[in-house]
């Protein structure tokens, strides 16, 4: 069975930093952790992340702006999917046909007429197919401006204590 938690001197070995230093990040909230007992327990995904094998700052972004998308989608799927779909008809035609914008957005399509099942999946999955359908989104003008700078807020200010 593969080890999905490590100790704080485990995780401190991978980082390359000391025990402390991963206690600290933890503290701060950097670093998600598990209590067990006195002893804290660190997700090897966490690692990974940290290790830069998990998101570039710029998918970890989209992934954020995206999940932010999510209460707009459940409260009112109708026009968060009528605003995708007017993006995609005014985007298209704009993007050479056998081009790989094309590709994607013509999948965002099949996505939106697949249902809010297939749609959440898109917006929150972690696949390398995701990253590159939200690398061409056709939710664009979906979240307020004010929603927006909010996510972007905290994700600058989370990227500023991860790299602290």
């Amino acid at each position: 069975m593969e080890k999905t938690m490590l100790t704080t001197g485990e995780a401190a070995e991978m980082l390359g930093v000391s025990r402390q230093h991963v206690v600290n990040l933890s503290n701060r909230g950097a670093i998600t952790s598990t209590k067990v007992g006195a002893h804290r327990r660190i997700p090897v995904s966490e690692v990974e992340r940290l290790q830069g094998t998990g998101l570039t700052p710029e998918r970890e972004k989209s992934l954020w702006l995206h999940q932010a998308l999510i209460g707009d989608l459940l409260e009112d799927p109708d026009a968060v999917i009528g605003k995708a779909r007017e993006n995609i008809a005014r985007w298209l035609p704009q993007q050479r046909s056998d081009g790989m914008s094309a590709s994607y957005l013509r999948e965002w399509e099949r996505i939106l007429d697949s249902g809010i099942d297939r749609i959440l999946d898109a917006l929150t999955s972690t696949d390398e197919k995701s990253y590159e359908l939200r690398e061409n989104s056709p939710f664009a003008g979906v979240l307020s401006q004010e929603r927006r700078a909010k996510v972007l807020r905290t994700i600058r200010e989370r990227q500023a204590v991860l790299v602290a």
